[in-house]
Protein backbone atom coordinates (compact mmCIF):
# COMPACT_ATOMS: atom_id res chain seq x y z
CA UNK A 1 0.00 0.00 0.00
CA UNK A 2 1.22 3.57 -0.79
CA UNK A 3 1.81 6.15 2.10
CA UNK A 4 2.33 9.01 -0.09
CA UNK A 5 -1.38 9.76 -0.25
CA UNK A 6 -3.09 11.61 2.91
CA UNK A 7 -5.26 8.73 3.47
CA UNK A 8 -2.71 5.59 2.61
CA UNK A 9 -4.89 4.22 -0.02
CA UNK A 10 -3.06 3.70 -3.59
CA UNK A 11 -2.57 6.32 -6.39
CA UNK A 12 -4.52 5.93 -9.60
CA UNK A 13 -2.77 4.95 -12.56
CA UNK A 14 -2.01 8.46 -13.68
CA UNK A 15 -0.73 10.05 -10.16
CA UNK A 16 1.45 7.27 -9.91
CA UNK A 17 3.36 7.67 -13.13
CA UNK A 18 3.62 11.03 -12.59
CA UNK A 19 5.21 10.75 -9.23
CA UNK A 20 7.50 7.53 -10.96
CA UNK A 21 8.11 10.35 -13.71
CA UNK A 22 9.08 13.32 -10.96
CA UNK A 23 11.23 10.49 -8.97
CA UNK A 24 13.13 9.16 -12.30
CA UNK A 25 13.36 13.28 -13.18
CA UNK A 26 15.36 14.00 -9.70
CA UNK A 27 17.36 11.06 -10.04
CA UNK A 28 18.78 11.38 -13.65
CA UNK A 29 18.92 15.31 -13.43
CA UNK A 30 21.21 15.10 -9.93
CA UNK A 31 23.20 12.16 -11.66
CA UNK A 32 23.48 14.18 -15.88
CA UNK A 33 24.44 17.39 -13.51
CA UNK A 34 27.46 15.81 -11.31
CA UNK A 35 28.36 14.22 -14.37
CA UNK A 36 28.74 16.89 -16.54
CA UNK A 37 30.11 19.36 -13.83
CA UNK A 38 32.92 16.42 -13.28
CA UNK A 39 33.45 16.16 -17.36
CA UNK A 40 33.64 19.58 -18.38
CA UNK A 41 32.48 22.02 -15.74
CA UNK A 42 29.28 22.36 -17.05
CA UNK A 43 26.12 22.05 -15.10
CA UNK A 44 22.51 20.93 -16.54
CA UNK A 45 20.87 23.85 -16.81
CA UNK A 46 24.30 25.57 -19.23
CA UNK A 47 24.72 22.41 -21.26
CA UNK A 48 21.23 22.74 -22.10
CA UNK A 49 21.17 26.40 -22.96
CA UNK A 50 24.49 25.92 -25.07
CA UNK A 51 23.06 22.84 -26.98
CA UNK A 52 19.98 25.06 -27.85
CA UNK A 53 22.11 27.63 -28.76
CA UNK A 54 24.06 25.16 -31.59
CA UNK A 55 20.89 23.84 -33.04
CA UNK A 56 19.83 27.82 -33.78
CA UNK A 57 20.44 28.92 -37.30
CA UNK A 58 24.27 30.55 -37.45
CA UNK A 59 24.51 28.76 -33.84
CA UNK A 60 22.38 31.76 -32.37
CA UNK A 61 19.53 32.13 -30.85
CA UNK A 62 17.01 34.93 -29.23
CA UNK A 63 16.98 34.96 -25.54
CA UNK A 64 13.18 34.17 -25.37
CA UNK A 65 13.38 31.91 -27.92
CA UNK A 66 15.95 30.17 -25.33
CA UNK A 67 13.42 30.14 -22.68
CA UNK A 68 10.44 28.96 -24.45
CA UNK A 69 12.46 26.07 -25.76
CA UNK A 70 13.74 25.24 -22.10
CA UNK A 71 10.75 26.43 -20.48
CA UNK A 72 12.68 28.65 -18.11
CA UNK A 73 12.02 32.22 -17.06
CA UNK A 74 13.78 35.10 -19.38
CA UNK A 75 15.65 36.10 -16.05
CA UNK A 76 17.15 32.63 -15.79
CA UNK A 77 18.13 31.99 -19.64
CA UNK A 78 20.00 35.80 -18.88
CA UNK A 79 21.51 34.45 -16.04
CA UNK A 80 22.73 31.66 -17.60
CA UNK A 81 24.08 33.02 -20.87
CA UNK A 82 25.78 35.81 -18.94
CA UNK A 83 27.58 32.98 -16.82
CA UNK A 84 28.48 31.41 -20.61
CA UNK A 85 30.00 34.39 -22.16
CA UNK A 86 32.01 35.02 -18.87
CA UNK A 87 33.17 31.57 -19.95
CA UNK A 88 34.02 32.48 -22.91
CA UNK A 89 31.25 29.54 -24.07
CA UNK A 90 28.71 32.20 -25.61
CA UNK A 91 29.00 35.48 -26.85
CA UNK A 92 26.01 38.22 -27.66
CA UNK A 93 25.84 39.48 -30.81
CA UNK A 94 23.37 42.48 -31.71
CA UNK A 95 20.78 41.97 -34.96
CA UNK A 96 21.88 43.47 -38.31
CA UNK A 97 18.36 44.30 -38.70
CA UNK A 98 16.98 45.42 -35.55
CA UNK A 99 19.36 46.93 -32.87
CA UNK A 100 16.91 46.02 -29.97
CA UNK A 101 17.42 42.40 -30.66
CA UNK A 102 20.73 40.63 -28.82
CA UNK A 103 21.13 37.22 -29.51
CA UNK A 104 23.05 34.62 -27.85
CA UNK A 105 25.59 32.72 -29.80
CA UNK A 106 27.64 29.90 -29.19
CA UNK A 107 31.20 29.84 -29.55
CA UNK A 108 33.96 27.51 -30.53
CA UNK A 109 34.93 26.77 -27.18
CA UNK A 110 31.37 26.40 -26.18
CA UNK A 111 30.98 23.57 -29.25
CA UNK A 112 34.40 22.08 -28.47
CA UNK A 113 32.67 21.58 -24.41
CA UNK A 114 29.21 19.86 -25.93
CA UNK A 115 31.15 17.74 -27.82
CA UNK A 116 33.40 16.64 -24.66
CA UNK A 117 30.22 16.07 -22.57
CA UNK A 118 28.23 14.22 -25.58
CA UNK A 119 29.77 10.43 -24.29
CA UNK A 120 29.09 11.62 -20.66
CA UNK A 121 25.51 11.38 -21.36
CA UNK A 122 25.45 8.47 -23.96
CA UNK A 123 27.04 6.83 -20.74
CA UNK A 124 24.18 8.07 -18.41
CA UNK A 125 21.84 6.83 -20.85
CA UNK A 126 23.62 3.54 -21.22
CA UNK A 127 24.10 2.70 -17.40
CA UNK A 128 20.63 4.63 -16.25
CA UNK A 129 18.18 3.87 -18.55
CA UNK A 130 19.34 1.42 -21.43
CA UNK A 131 20.69 -1.58 -18.92
CA UNK A 132 17.27 -0.94 -16.76
CA UNK A 133 15.16 -1.55 -19.22
CA UNK A 134 13.98 -4.18 -22.07
CA UNK A 135 14.90 -3.14 -25.92
CA UNK A 136 11.01 -3.05 -26.63
CA UNK A 137 10.39 -0.86 -23.16
CA UNK A 138 12.81 1.49 -23.98
CA UNK A 139 11.54 2.30 -27.08
CA UNK A 140 8.02 2.58 -25.85
CA UNK A 141 8.99 4.58 -23.06
CA UNK A 142 10.71 6.59 -25.44
CA UNK A 143 7.74 7.09 -27.29
CA UNK A 144 5.59 7.91 -24.49
CA UNK A 145 7.54 10.59 -22.84
CA UNK A 146 7.88 12.52 -26.81
CA UNK A 147 3.78 12.52 -26.26
CA UNK A 148 3.78 13.93 -23.18
CA UNK A 149 6.64 16.64 -23.98
CA UNK A 150 4.95 17.20 -27.18
CA UNK A 151 7.94 16.85 -29.05
CA UNK A 152 7.97 15.51 -32.35
CA UNK A 153 10.62 12.58 -32.77
CA UNK A 154 12.90 14.53 -34.73
CA UNK A 155 12.79 17.57 -32.66
CA UNK A 156 13.12 15.05 -29.30
CA UNK A 157 16.12 13.65 -30.56
CA UNK A 158 17.87 16.91 -31.32
CA UNK A 159 17.54 17.94 -27.61
CA UNK A 160 20.82 16.62 -27.12
CA UNK A 161 22.50 14.95 -30.79
CA UNK A 162 22.39 18.37 -33.23
CA UNK A 163 24.70 20.39 -30.76
CA UNK A 164 27.46 18.54 -31.05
Amino acid sequence: MNTDTPHGGDLDPATAALAALAAAHRSLSAVIDRELRAACGLSLAEADVLASLARGPDGRQRMVDISGQLRMSKSGATQIIDRLVAAGLAARESSATDRRLVYAAVTTAGRDLLAKGAPVLAAIAREHIASRLPGADLGQLTQALRTIAGMSPPEASQRWTAAT
